[in-house]
């Protein structure tokens, strides 16, 4: 996907459905029990779970074109659990991706408009949970990055003045990096493909 754009027109209605004891997802496909399911011809849910923000921040939710243009954004509060409705009935055919996410994970579900019927494409869910940035022996830490589907992941490293000092893909979900050339300081990991980065701060002492 593209570098996201914020849309001129909106060209979805949203509405949100608080608490529905009759409306419960199976703890379904997504990261920490998320997950996006057709309602009608045109229509999606998104599932959010009562415990899907343990830091008790709101959910961010995004949908997007295949061109990156961002034609919603909100949130959802992460006190209760909801279920968001889309009516995605004014979009023409085409790709989309409705995404989620909290300070802890983030997830992305494909959707595809053909022939005025909206698909939700199950084989098109990306998603992923906060890395583990991890000291195993003096200077030297393990990158375990908990993902699904993510083919663009990378790692940065920046120092203290926020100046990149490394950079590489992972194209694993473990990575090992030695830290001892480096100068003594505190650095900062940044961690997490181009929609969803985290960040971890390591020292490296002498």
């Amino acid at each position: 996907m593209k570098q996201f754009r914020l849309s001129i027109a909106v060209l979805l209605s949203v509405w949100s459905l608080a608490g529905m004891g009759d409306a419960k997802a199976d703890n379904g496909s997504g990261v920490s029990g998320v997950k996006v399911e057709k309602s009608e011809s045109k229509k999606v849910r998104l599932y959010t779970p009562t415990n899907v923000a343990p830091s008790g921040a709101p959910v961010e939710v995004v949908l997007i074109d295949a061109a990156g243009t961002v034609l919603y954004r909100g949130s959802v509060p992460a006190a209760k659990q909801h279920v968001t409705s889309f009516n995605l009935a004014n979009l023409p055919d085409g790709q989309y991706y409705l995404t989620a996410s909290s300070t802890d994970w983030w997830m992305s579900q494909g959707l595809s408009i053909r022939n005025n019927t909206l698909t939700v494409d199950e084989r098109n869910l990306q998603q992923l949970t906060q890395p583990t940035v991890t000291a195993y022996e003096k200077n030297k830490v393990e990158v375990t990055l908990p993902a699904t589907n993510i083919s663009d992941a990378s790692v940065a490293i920046y120092d203290d003045r926020n100046v990149m000092v490394y950079s590489e893909p992972i194209s694993s979900s473990v990575r090992r990096f030695d830290l001892s050339s480096l100068p003594e300081g505190s650095y900062t990991f940044v961690v997490g493909p181009e929609q969803k980065r985290f960040s971890s701060r390591i020292n490296v002492r002498r």
